[in-house]
Order: structure tokens, then sequence, then C-alpha cells
């Protein structure tokens, strides 16, 4: 095999996964976004006493927020990764939440990662 010919393939191949990770990373946000799960940590997050301690008043969110949500015995789990913009400080929340069938919402954790 030619040296070109190896490049030209290889580059192929590169591409390919950059765009099969673009599209997954996309999807994903679209999702979260889009979810019950999202719209519930995002008031959740804006009425945490402690968060609100460390932040201030949250003045905003983080553009691109991330996470999951799947099925975990017979609940559904959900991860919400987002950035908070506050008054006195900004950092990453991770908020830990799950749903038991014909019931609400349970916040069962949130992190707060606060920049230096």
């Amino acid at each position: 095999m030619t040296n070109k010919k190896f490049i030209k393939i290889f580059s192929y191949v590169v591409l390919g996964i950059i765009g099969f990770v673009l599209i997954v990373k996309i999807g994903n946000y679209i999702k979260i976004v889009n979810s019950e799960a999202y719209t519930l940590a995002k008031k959740y997050i804006e009425t945490n006493q402690n968060l609100i301690e460390k932040t201030g008043e949250i003045q905003e969110f983080g553009k691109f927020p991330s996470g999951s949500i799947g099925y975990k015995n017979g609940k559904t789990v959900a991860q919400i990764e987002t950035r908070v913009i506050g008054a006195k400080s900004n950092g990453d929340v991770i908020l830990l939440m799950e749903k038991q069938p014909n019931k609400d919402w349970e916040y069962k954790k949130i992190f707060f990662n606060k920049d230096d």
C-alpha cells in the first residue's frame, strides 16, 4: 500500500470517528435539554440553599448541559450536569435524581465544583 493511500484511508477513519462522536454528543444534548429531569433539576438547583450560599443567587445556567437518563431496577435515573453562574461564584453542578413509576422525582445527591 502506498503512503498516500494509507494517509487517505487514515483521514477517512479519523473523520468518521469525529463525526460519530459529534452526532452522539449532539443527540445526548438534545435528549437532556428536552427532558423533564433537566427542567426540574434547574428549579431544584435555583432553590437549593446550600448551593445558593456558595454561589449567591443563580443568575444563569451553562449553554451545554450534559449527563444521562436511563432505567435501573424499574426506576428512571438521571444524572444532570450543568454549569451555574452565580452572583458570588461560578462552578459545575452534578445532580443525581431518580423516579419510581407513577411518583415524583427524588433528588438524591448534589455536587458542586467551584471554579478556582
